[in-house]
């Protein structure tokens, strides 16, 4: 069996979970209410995105996780694993096959969410909606969900175990997420870094701040939606503070989006290196 087999099988058990309906339905749903909250308060359906941007960055993780931290380590666990590799298959097929139903779960649920919001705001918005935006807006936040799939994918295949996979999920989301994506008041990547840098005596530059900031998945999705507000950035306050005149790398936008692939890219190979080693019982 191939790695097309593997994702084929994976994405038939999962939807018969009834898995994929309610992820794309409950996403759906959150998108489509931020874009009617707001058509009385903005002319300018792109302002809505930006606010669609934070839910994306902080509740899609949630969404991917709950169907990626169990595709290795639940199959392992329910012993299916043995039974997979016996047809047989490679360990390599499998994880990739995993990771790709996976990733067209993730990909789907942003696919239908953004669609949703463009139609709501083409109808409903004064200005209707603009379509270059909103194909950027698709594509920035696809990249960021394979990011995610590729992480929680990844530490699935490290954990081998369910309840460690659970752990693992939790941990990545509060450090990738809460901490370095600066969502936590007083505990946070900033925090971190002015006490480090004060115990040694040493001082750390914007640069090389929005540098660090910028390696996490969350903070580079932000990065890279600075493409989709071109030619506008001063038409709201909001929008104006992420603008940049920089010719610098970590002012680009396309640098964020190789951030975002190689986290989709560097933990399935890592998960993948710890799964060709585990005994499976």
């Amino acid at each position: 069996m191939s790695t097309l087999t593997v994702a084929r099988d994976d994405f038939r058990n999962v939807r018969r979970s009834y898995l994929i309906a309610g992820t794309v339905g409950v996403f759906s749903v959150l998108v489509a209410l931020v874009f009617l909250a707001e058509i009385d308060i903005y002319s300018d359906a792109y302002r809505t995105i930006f606010d669609v941007s934070a839910l994306i960055a902080f509740i899609l993780p949630l969404f991917i996780a709950s169907m990626s931290y169990l595709s290795v380590a639940g199959a392992i666990d329910t012993g299916t694993i043995q039974y997979v590799l016996g047809l047989p298959n490679s360990r390599a097929a499998f994880l990739a096959g995993t990771f790709l139903s996976r990733a067209v779960i993730g990909v789907a649920t942003v696919i239908v969410g953004v669609s949703v919001g463009f139609i709501i705001a083409a109808v409903t918005f004064e200005n209707g909606a603009d379509v270059g935006r909103f194909l950027w807006f698709l594509g920035v936040s696809m990249v960021y969900a394979l990011s995610l799939t590729g992480l929680f994918v990844g530490i699935s295949a490290m954990a081998n175990r369910r309840s460690r996979a659970m752990l693992g999920v939790f941990v990545a989301y509060f450090v990738l997420v809460g901490f370095w994506g600066g969502v936590l008041p007083v505990l946070s990547l900033e925090t971190l870094i002015d006490a480090v840098a004060t115990t040694l005596g040493l001082t750390v530059s914007e640069s090389t701040r929005e540098f660090i900031a910028g390696l996490s998945p969350v903070n580079a999705y932000f990065g890279s939606t600075r493409v989709i507000y071109a030619g506008v950035f001063e038409s709201y306050p909001a929008i104006e503070a992420i603008a940049t005149n920089s010719d610098d790398l970590i002012d680009q936008w396309w640098y964020y989006v190789l951030v975002q692939l190689a986290w989709a890219v560097v933990l399935p190979v890592a998960g993948y290196l710890r799964f060709k080693r585990a005994e499976l019982t």
